[in-house]
């Protein structure tokens, strides 16, 4: 009797240890359990803001493209040659507005938002658009035909662009991963398009670096198809992208480049950078004298605020004709307003104004143009939810709003009216 009590004493207490033993393994169980629900549920969250902030971000693409072929009627072609897509985040704005909010557009015009179909949006919810205009950037698809009369020019021109002896560092510096200077960067940009296997500078053959990279790859002897493709180009390192090519990526207005587009230069859309190296090398005379050659002369200097101001301008006064543009540029002295806007901005010598001679207005007139038919847009749509924070989707479309485009699906009706032809396309 004694031992049997003894192992009774003993085994007082297993049933509680057991149930503590079962709570905690339910415990543990549940807590992963509402755990895993919770990710499930952040996740289903993400995943459905994230294609609400792509239709968005989708939305605000096609509204451009609606802004952009109202841009292309005929009535405002011989009307005038304003830039409505310039301010397209402002036209936009009744669709992007809150609806409860209100818009400043619509404020301004005494319209509710609420009482309206199809405008507004939800809280939480708003997109942005940016237009770009492909033809104020220096075209280097221009390479990719021989017999192009931009061909040289542009070669010139990306020349002249990066003169300058700030940026020396980038085609000197010891420590740059590819050793080449300004001439052999630009050919190598010039080679990865054109269609042959010479070096554009004359020289038989293209050289073969790209076959000494691991892994080797060949140039592409074919036009760029976007911009990214000239991480592959020999030359071309990350302090070149930033100085050159995207300065900004915040402000694609800033980039310099572009593979999209006819090939002219839009003078009411270009940069005060893009036209001062353009200008430069139409002003170089016969012997090869370039009156910009130091970048930092008084010539260079006038020529910089004078398109400063003939930026300012444009907005409102947009050129109609190339040999306007060239007229003013010769001969800013003549030209009233341009002597008021210099004036204003405190140059040195306004009745004594020097412009820049164009040795050859032919190809002034190959080189630049007033109108633009192909355009960036940059579309983004965003999502703010208190769970999972903010989601955004960014698009970048280019479109031709050609109106004789000939590939056009019906053609009975115009490019324009269908919003463009789509050259690329990229979602992030």
């Amino acid at each position: 009797m004694k031992r049997t009590v003894n192992t009774h004493k003993r085994q007082r207490g297993v049933a509680l240890l057991l149930v503590m033993i079962a709570l905690i393994i339910l415990t543990a169980m549940t807590a992963d359990f509402m755990e895993s629900n919770k990710v499930y549920l952040l996740n289903a969250v993400h995943h459905r803001d994230a294609v609400k902030a792509e239709y968005l971000a989708k939305s605000s693409v096609n509204l451009s493209r609606l802004l952009l072929s109202v841009q292309s009627l005929p009535m405002f072609k011989e009307a005038l040659n304003f830039p409505f897509w310039q301010f397209a985040d402002m036209m936009l704005e009744p669709f992007s507005s809150n609806a409860k909010e209100g818009s400043l557009v619509g404020e301004a015009i005494g319209f509710d938002l609420e009482e309206a179909e199809g405008l507004g949006l939800a809280e939480g919810e708003e997109f942005s658009v940016e237009i770009v205009d492909e033809e104020s950037k220096l075209n280097l698809n221009i390479a990719a035909n021989p017999d192009s009369p931009l061909r040289q020019l542009v070669f010139n021109s990306l020349l002249a662009m990066m003169e300058p002896e700030i940026y020396n560092d980038i085609f000197e510096g010891k420590d740059y991963r590819d050793d080449v200077d300004r001439e052999q960067v630009v050919c190598e940009i010039f080679d990865w398009a054109d269609p042959d296997e010479d070096n554009c500078l004359g020289d038989m053959g293209e050289e073969s670096y790209y076959s000494e990279t691991s892994p080797e790859y060949e140039r592409k002897n074919a036009p760029y198809d976007s911009l990214e493709e000239l991480h592959f180009v020999h030359g071309i390192g990350d302090d070149f992208w930033t100085a050159f090519v995207e300065p900004n990526p915040e402000d694609q207005t800033t980039r310099t480049f572009t593979v999209w587009g006819k090939g002219k230069v839009n003078v009411n859309t270009a940069s005060a950078g893009t036209l001062v190296a353009s200008l430069c090398m139409l002003a170089t005379d016969q012997d090869g004298n370039n009156p910009c050659q130091n970048p930092y002369s008084p010539f260079v200097q006038n020529l910089v605020t004078m398109l400063n101001n003939i930026i300012t301008m444009r907005t409102f006064f947009p050129y109609t004709d190339v040999n306007a543009f060239i007229k003013q540029i010769e001969n800013p002295a003549e030209d009233p307003t341009m002597l008021f806007a210099l004036a204003m901005s405190g140059a040195t010598s306004v009745t004594g104004a020097q412009g820049v001679p164009i040795v050859n207005k032919k190809q002034a007139t190959q080189m630049f143009t007033t109108k633009s038919q192909v355009f960036s847009i940059y579309g983004q749509g965003t999502v703010s939810n208190p769970l999972t924070g903010e989601t955004k989707k960014r698009i970048h479309v280019v479109v031709d709003i050609d109106p004789k485009e000939p590939s056009m699906i019906d053609p009975s009706q115009s490019m324009a009216a269908a919003g463009g032809k789509v050259l690329y396309w990229r979602q992030d």
